[in-house]
């Protein structure tokens, strides 16, 4: 099952990456969670469902005049997804350029479907809640 949902979640990031957002949200189950306190913005909390999911990318993207998010790796793990990502872009305001470092996404998925997506900044951290390390 997790190569499955490793493709899964592969379709999705080629959804993002074209630019395709209702395919995107196809991928989201309508009651997911993406929670950002573990993250290097953790203040964020937890967005619930499409309309908090649409308002994190919101927020986050309003903070850059272009952004780009690219998956590095995927790891699968039972009903869990690990993606490590690469992020950068150029500030609105200052418009300088940046790469910031690399973070890891945890998917959990039922039926094909993400119901919640978690944010690390650790590694460890990202494994750990896939269950992959103890």
């Amino acid at each position: 099952m997790s190569q499955e949902n490793v493709e899964i979640v592969r379709a999705s990031w080629e959804a993002w990456s074209r630019g395709d957002m209702d395919a995107l949200f196809e991928f989201y189950d309508p009651a997911v969670e993406w929670d950002m306190t573990r993250s290097y913005v953790p203040d964020m909390g937890v967005f619930h469902g499409h309309d908090g999911v649409r308002e994190f990318f919101r927020e986050w993207r309003a903070f850059f005049a272009e952004y780009y998010a690219e998956p590095e790796e995927f790891i699968g793990a039972d009903e869990s997804v690990i993606v490590r990502v690469r992020q950068g872009g150029r500030g609105r305001a200052s418009t300088v350029g940046v790469e910031m470092p690399a973070y890891w996404q945890v998917y959990k998925l039922r039926g094909g479907r993400a119901v919640r997506v978690e944010i690390y900044r650790d590694e460890a951290e990202a494994l750990e809640a896939a269950g992959l390390r103890e």
